[in-house]
């Protein structure tokens, strides 16, 4: 995958920076939450057609860019040179998404981060216990303890890490939020239940306190931050700033910890070992019915973003009980994706999607994600998922029939196998193979109605009942002055070519005109950016000035709105152009074309000084 530039042709097409109020990304997306949705939405085939982008989707409040492993690299790339890495997500935005939607979103927001370090840590166990079973290691020696609170620290100190990723999520102080859950796992706190366990009552200033153990736990450490981040935002509401520093850690340790330990922590745990309690024993009363069920279900979970309701129980199961039935039955669903994937590689005709099928498949087998597939592949050709439900489902089946456990969090691939090192394990291998072989056939059998799909990617670009379609164009000027190629601008976001191939102008007059008959498709509110789509398909971006943005709309006048049909040479904007000079503000203007993908050839036609309607560009199929 070719990802030059890829963060910034994303950027201008979600509708800049200052459209966007918050951004992070998780294993294989982006995710953004958007002042103007609307901005985003109109050019949401646009991206899915970027070279690099597999799908986008829209859910919980955010708007989704999958991209797939690379997408560390495609974050960096789009915040660079930018303010969203400052940016914080309590913005005023409008957010109609329902409540279930929120709290997934939250519980995404906070396990995310952790991802990478349960996996890891569960491989690690599971080689760890491999090495004991073939003899390699002696569980007395001090190299295996060594080893084993290596491999197992985060799940006896999860409550503090989730402490510390829900302060980061509801915005508190991460460092208290942190002792809060780290003083329930003290030895102090551990040691007044002595040998009795869980339930034992202790009294605090004459209340009493249901004692219960917290190491390893997940609800308590979610319920008690987001409490605390209301009790913060209270104190400091009312307690004046230049006492903020000591007395908000202080009155917050003071109650918390005790309300923790008595209300939040108890129902915590009680809720955590209910929903594994039914969980386990639905698939210990019909573990083929229930193996079937996820193994098959999952992958439409992960299209919807359900499976972040079901991750911390998995966890909390590895957690509590050392081993988990959910995980090996998720891992099921990955290899039934894996086998349609590779159906769908031996059944395409197109090089390309042969390419991109191979990587997707690898990128299940070796990381054990699988969004690349799912809608890359699956969504796309619609077939393979069912071929992938059909496998996962079957060989889901197998694994919850026999009850295979999995000893770590961890996503199912073939380098996550040392996870499942158990008694099960050659079930587990077994299962999986089924997953692969029958998600396979399936899809070989079915196919992939490839020429229907190619015939959704030719219309998928009809807008407003038009198809767009793509020739050669020349275009004319929009503004009065002296143009020069785009590599000379001073701006680098532009300079770069990121955006796409155009020029820049010096302005000598305050008013831009339409370059082509076409038609608004984007313009922002502010009034010095505008998007047109030509007739033939060219899609330009005018941008006036570096920063005017800032202005919030003063100095310029608008006199299209987005939809309007235009035709060469109509009015767009005006702006006034020497008061904005004079408030010291580049007035340089780019006349970038977006879509230079689509054009083997964008030619500057000349330099120098030009008045608006000659032709200065050419864009050549």
């Amino acid at each position: 995958m070719n990802s030059n530039n890829l963060g910034k042709k994303i950027l201008s097409l979600v509708g800049g920076e200052n459209n966007i109020v918050s951004i992070t990304h998780c294993a294989t997306r982006l995710r953004m939450r958007l002042s103007d949705t609307n901005l985003a939405s109109k050019n949401k085939e646009e991206i899915e057609d970027l070279n690099g982008v597999i799908s986008v989707v829209e859910k919980a409040g955010q708007f989704q860019v999958v991209i797939g492993p690379n997408v560390p690299t495609i974050y960096d790339e789009l915040i660079d040179n930018t303010s969203l890495n400052k940016q914080e997500e309590d913005k005023n935005v409008s957010d109609n998404t329902n409540w279930f939607l929120k709290v997934m979103d939250v519980v995404a927001g906070i396990f995310t981060p952790l991802l990478p370090l349960l996996a890891g840590s569960g491989v690690f166990r599971g080689l760890v216990l491999l090495a004991t079973q073939f003899k390699w290691l002696s569980t007395t020696s001090d190299t295996y303890y060594i080893l084993t609170v290596a491999s197992t620290a985060v799940f006896y100190f999860l409550p503090i890490l989730l402490a510390i990723t829900s302060a980061e999520k509801f915005k508190v102080d991460k460092y208290v939020a942190a002792a809060i859950m780290g003083s329930l796992i003290m030895p102090e706190f551990t040691n007044m239940m002595g040998s009795h366990g869980n339930g034992v009552i202790a009294h605090f200033f004459g209340i009493p306190i249901v004692l219960m153990t917290y190491t390893s736990t997940v609800i308590p450490a979610i319920l008690a931050i987001w409490c605390l981040s209301y009790l913060e935002k209270y104190l400091r509401k009312w307690i004046p700033e230049s006492l903020q520093l000591l007395f908000v850690p202080l009155i917050s340790l003071f109650l918390m910890v005790p309300l923790t330990a008595g209300i939040f922590g108890p129902f915590g745990v009680y809720i955590g070992e209910g929903i594994s309690n039914i969980i386990n024993w639905l698939i210990n009363s019909n573990g083929w019915i229930a193996g079937a069920f996820i193994g098959g279900i999952w992958n439409i979970f992960v299209i919807f973003g359900l499976q972040w309701a079901v991750n911390p129980v998995m966890i909390n199961n590895i957690s509590r009980l050392g081993f988990d039935y959910i995980v090996p039955l998720t891992a099921a669903a990955n290899f039934g994706m894996a086998g349609a994937t590779l159906g769908t590689f031996l059944r395409t005709h197109d090089k390309k999607m042969k390419a991109y099928s191979m990587s997707a498949l690898l990128s299940i087998l070796f990381a054990g994600i699988t969004e690349p597939s799912i809608y890359g592949v699956g969504i796309r050709y619609k077939r393979p998922l069912i071929g992938a439900v059909v496998g996962g489902a079957i060989g889901g089946a197998f694994i919850g029939g026999l009850h295979v456990k999995a000893f770590a969090f961890v996503f199912g691939g073939l380098t996550t196998l040392p996870a499942f090192v158990g008694s099960t394990f050659i079930y587990y291998v077994i299962g999986l193979a089924i997953c692969f072989i029958v998600g396979c056939i399936v899809t070989l059998i079915i196919g992939i109605n490839e020429k229907e799909a190619e015939k959704k990617e030719v219309v998928k670009n009809i807008s407003n009942g038009n198809i767009k379609t793509i020739d050669n164009e020349t275009i004319s000027q929009p503004i009065d002055g002296i143009v020069d190629d785009i590599a000379t601008a001073t701006d680098p976001a532009f300079s770069s070519g990121s955006m796409g191939e155009g020029m820049v102008i010096q302005p000598s007059d305050g008013n831009v005109y339409a370059p082509f008959d076409g038609n608004v498709t984007m313009l922002f509110k502010t009034g010095h950016a505008i998007g047109i789509t030509s007739n033939k398909g060219t899609e330009i971006m005018i941008h006036i000035g570096i920063d005017t943005v800032k202005l919030n709309g003063n100095g310029f006048k608008s006199f299209v709105k987005q939809g309007d049909s235009v035709t060469k040479g109509q009015k767009l904007i005006s702006f006034d152009l020497e008061a904005i000079k004079n408030k010291g503000y580049d007035l340089s203007t780019f006349v970038i074309i977006t879509n230079t993908d689509n054009y083997k050839e964008v030619q500057l036609l000349d330099t120098n000084m030009h008045k608006h309607g000659e032709n200065i560009l050419s864009v050549n199929v």
